[in-house]
């Protein structure tokens, strides 16, 4: 069992980018699942486990979408599924829910840190900052994230106003 640390987890989103040319923001996940000769596939089930899922599909796997979801957690939801896809591979595509293993639960750390990593780049969120500054929900619109998702990246990268609230209000 692979331990990826954060240094690894950015170092394969920002290979990733640079493998699928995006160089801006909103990153393309258009561009980014057709890089990785992914499919994605729409499929309403009762009960969901969860919002997606890696599956096989023929010779190759799909992002199955299962449920209705934001445009801007959809997003992430997807990102989350391409860290699993190249983090964890063949151990990703086993369907997810119920009792969480250890394991599991860092799985889902990792693939989550990767779908930050990919939509909300270091570089280029510092490039936006010095643009536009800190303004979250300013820089959400321009990633195309949720507010609390690009709130968690500024503290991360340590870039968060200090008396910015952590929780959207």
């Amino acid at each position: 069992m692979t331990v990826h640390t954060s240094d690894t987890i950015r170092r394969e989103a920002e290979r990733l980018l640079r493998a699928a040319r995006i160089t801006r923001a909103p990153v393309s996940l258009r561009d980014v699942v057709s890089h990785l000769n992914l499919s994605l596939v729409e499929r309403r089930r009762e009960p969901f486990v969860a919002e997606a899922a890696l599956v096989p599909l023929g010779d190759g796997h799909a992002i199955e979408l299962r449920g209705p979801a934001h445009e801007r957690r959809l997003r992430f939801t997807i990102a989350h599924e391409i860290g699993h896809f190249l983090l964890h591979g063949e151990r990703a595509v086993a369907e997810r829910g119920g009792a969480t293993s250890l394991a599991t639960a860092r799985y889902e750390r990792e693939a989550d840190q990767f779908a930050a990593e990919l939509l909300m780049p270091e570089a280029l969120m510092r490039q936006a900052v010095l643009e536009d500054g800190l303004d979250a929900g300013h820089l959400a619109d321009r990633f195309e994230v949720s507010l609390g998702a690009m709130r968690q990246r500024l503290r991360r990268l340590g870039l968060a106003e200090r008396n910015a609230p952590s929780h959207p209000a």
